[in-house]
């Protein structure tokens, strides 16, 4: 503070924010401690022997879907990293979050120009529903007259917002919200509720319910990889992200 004659942060109702000249600082600030970090990316990266330790923004389908598996094959092979995982909600509501995550994985990455992103997988939208109770939605109308469960994540971020075309205007109010997917499959079983998710989702939270194309056309939803441009090179980071796409690809291959 005395350096910059600044009080940098200062009291915001219970909290603090940075002031004009601290936030003004962060990128070159930002700027020298990737350098200084990238002076310990050029030694030899040995994953049996270094410590690795990650945190990963994601929500909780695509962590079950692949890091169990994933990290299975990783101590099969003797090797024990430690794994963080937080939630990621709509991350491209809330950059701020950046600053806590190693890998985002996500449909919705931030939009910054020190955020690097790369298309892990894709899977088209489909309307899950109980069989025994219901049959699925025929026409538009049919499908935004539907009782709905959806995954809300806070009280501004739900699953619906990252759909493609999808005009989510027209849906009436969720009749069911729940803090994630796996919650999903208890409440629709033995209910006329229906959700929209990934198809993918058959072979992980939402196995056990009938699915069925929805009434409209609709885009795939991708799903990206997402980190940091400071970690761009970091060894154990490019070892893990090699990884990722591994398992993923044994997934897609399954029958």
């Amino acid at each position: 503070r005395l350096a910059f004659d600044d009080a940098l942060f200062v009291r915001d109702g219970r909290g603090i924010i940075p002031t004009v000249k601290a936030t003004s600082l962060r990128e070159p600030i930002e700027s020298i401690l990737n350098n200084i970090k990238s002076l310990t990316e050029q030694r030899e990266f040995d994953p049996l022997v270094d410590s690795l330790d990650f945190t990963i923004a994601t929500n909780d389908f695509p962590m079950l879907l692949i890091f169990p598996r994933l990290i299975k094959k990783l101590q099969s092979e003797g090797i024990k990293p430690r794994f963080h995982f937080m939630p990621a909600g709509v991350p491209s509501t809330n950059l701020s979050r950046t600053s806590r995550w190693q890998f985002l994985i996500s449909p919705a990455p931030p939009k910054a120009k020190d955020i690097i992103q790369e298309q892990l997988f894709q899977s088209k939208m489909v309307c899950f529903y109980d069989a025994k109770v219901r049959q699925p939605p025929k026409s538009w109308k049919q499908f935004v007259n539907s009782n709905y469960a959806e995954v809300k994540f806070s009280e501004r971020e739900s699953s619906i917002m990252a759909f493609p075309s999808i005009d989510v205007t027209a849906l009436k109010e969720p009749t069911i919200t729940v803090p994630s997917f796996s919650a999903l499959s208890e409440f629709i079983k033995g209910s006329d509720l229906i959700t929209t998710q990934l198809e993918l989702m058959k072979k992980g939270p939402l196995k056990g319910l009938d699915s069925a194309p929805l009434p409209i056309k609709t885009q795939p939803l991708v799903i990206y990889m997402v980190w940091h441009q400071r970690d761009d090179k970091n060894p154990a980071d490019l070892w893990l992200r090699q990884k990722i796409k591994e398992t993923v690809n044994l997934i897609f291959t399954e029958k």
